[in-house]
């Protein structure tokens, strides 16, 4: 019995893979190099705004009462912290067991030791992505970016309150 239980917590462990950097899309999704072949990374527990046009950019803006123009003017603004931050070619760490259905990998990503997620949060052009389990560490981040009014808190408080809820 003890046997069965240490190896099915082994198969659900992920482990970090090298990979380049090939391609910022937005805030929260890149495409990287990884084990010889092109990958497109929806990064986990973060939900930047909206920069291109589409379903999904209506819905939340609806949701947060706010235009389509204000969401993408935000994830614009998301999508070029992602552009300093991540580097064509940077060698970073993907974390990743599983693909959503849109055929992208899910998963962590660090550079140098820091992990995206957590940094795009503390530094204010992110919220947390909800809707999955994600580490309750990250409201804490969430809540010190808001009172320091960090990146897009300082742009537009109230927009990002209704977004981040």
């Amino acid at each position: 019995m003890h046997k069965l239980a240490i190896l099915s917590l082994i198969s659900t462990l992920s482990f970090a893979t090298e990979a380049i950097v090939t391609k910022i899309v937005d805030g929260d999704t890149i495409h990287v190099k990884m084990n010889g072949k092109e990958e497109k990374i929806r990064i986990l527990y973060i939900d930047t705004p909206e920069k291109y046009g589409g379903a999904k950019l209506e819905k939340d803006a609806k949701k947060a009462g706010i235009s389509a123009d204000k969401e993408q003017e935000l994830g614009k603004l998301s999508s070029g912290y992602a552009a300093k931050f991540f580097h064509q070619g940077d060698k970073v760490n993907v974390t990743s067991d599983k693909k959503d259905q849109y055929g992208r990998m899910l998963g962590t990503v660090s550079k140098n030791g820091i992990d995206y997620s957590t940094q795009i949060i503390k530094d204010g052009y992110s919220c947390i992505y909800k809707k999955a389990k994600y580490p309750k560490e990250l409201d804490n981040v969430l809540q010190e970016a808001k009172e320091s009014k960090k990146g897009l808190w300082s742009v537009d408080f109230e927009v990002m309150n209704r977004l981040c809820k």
